[in-house]
């Protein structure tokens, strides 16, 4: 009699391990232009690029230029939805996450270079939760 009492409470932590759970807080991601990572169960988010025309330090330009990054997501199979991020425009509602946005850490977005120099964007967001 003992072991039909065990079979119901057995089933409900089987069936609690099956589930994934939803994130609880935000989630955070540092990306380098080119890398992927899976954003939610599923779907995949990756950074494309970046256009950086921001004026380097100590030069003097007309035009302070714009810095935007670039990516995709989406689930395999799936239609990819594109989307950009930028200093003052950082965030972005893409369809596939269902109302939650990805933000882009300004804190982490680089410096303009001195002229001539390479920029690394190694850049962090974070996907609140919904």
């Amino acid at each position: 009699m003992r072991h039909l009492l065990v079979l119901p409470v057995l089933c409900t932590a089987l069936a609690a391990c099956a589930t994934p759970a939803a994130p609880r807080g935000p989630q955070a991601f540092t990306l380098a232009p080119g890398q992927r990572v899976e954003a939610a169960p599923g779907v995949t988010l990756v950074f494309d690029s970046v256009d950086d025309s921001r004026c380097p330090p100590g030069v003097r330009c007309v035009w302070t230029g714009r810095l935007v990054y670039r990516f995709s997501i989406g689930r395999a199979g799936s239609t990819v939805e594109t989307f950009t991020l930028s200093p003052g425009e950082p965030g972005a509602t893409p369809a596939v996450l269902a109302g939650r946005r990805v933000v882009l850490d300004e804190s982490s977005v680089p410096a303009p270079a001195a002229q001539g120099a390479v920029v690394h964007h190694h850049i962090r967001l974070t996907l609140p939760p919904a």
